[in-house]
């Protein structure tokens, strides 16, 4: 809080969220950039950060910043380029509305979306409208990817799981060395396929019988 003139005014409370891929990468270079925006503006900023994929909308750095803006402590949220925010069109546009409903503004450093003004709010409509045309997008590749699958005899879009001749001439081996192996055993020896799937594969092969099932 300050004083001019004798009244009183509030400063502006901002949320700096910077976001790296990897613990290998360094959010120090987006940090020192957004403290010296808010520094210039005069603002108190509290910093917000995560080490996770774009893609991914739920992050604890992301979510505990978002969680503030709700509890109304929160004016404005800084980061350098939209796609630290997100990478798909729908996500950002989710947050930026979250934000809007409670009455947060949105910078990005980088890009000219400031959703305090009207060429902001102007871009929010268009990202609006780019989000609405990437989920009928997606809805046609989901589409076009079971047609596709139908077409070739599967089912679901995925094609049906197989054992591999290493796998099966490595489960026989193993049966005949050891006829009484339990199934915990046997599948322990198989990495990257779960113990149900293997076990009634071995059986669609007639190297196992229902009773290890």
């Amino acid at each position: 809080m300050q004083k001019a003139g004798g009244v009183r005014l509030s400063q502006m409370i901002a949320a700096l969220y910077a976001r790296v891929s990897t613990p290998e990468q360094d959010p120090q270079n987006q940090l020192l950039r957004l403290r010296q925006f808010a520094d210039a503006k005069g603002w108190i900023a509290s910093e917000y950060i995560d080490i996770a994929s774009g893609g991914n909308p739920r992050r604890p750095g992301l979510d505990a910043l978002l969680n503030d803006c709700k509890k109304r402590g929160i004016d404005v949220v800084v980061a350098t380029k939209i796609d630290r925010l997100a990478r798909s069109i729908v996500n950002l546009l989710n947050v930026i509305q979250q934000l809007d409903k409670w009455g947060v503004q949105v910078v990005f450093l980088d890009q000219p979306i400031d959703t305090s003004n009207a060429s902001g709010r102007l871009t929010l409509n268009i990202l609006a409208a780019l989000a609405e045309f990437e989920k009928e997008l997606i809805h046609d590749r989901t589409m076009d990817g079971l047609a596709r699958a139908a077409a070739e005899g599967r089912h679901g879009g995925r094609p049906k799981r197989v054992l591999s001749e290493y796998q099966i001439e490595k489960a026989r081996k193993m049966l005949a060395e050891n006829p009484q192996i339990s199934k915990r055993e046997l599948c322990a020896q198989f990495n990257g396929i779960s113990r149900m799937t293997l076990l009634r594969l071995l059986k669609e092969e007639g190297l196992i019988g229902e009773d290890m099932i």
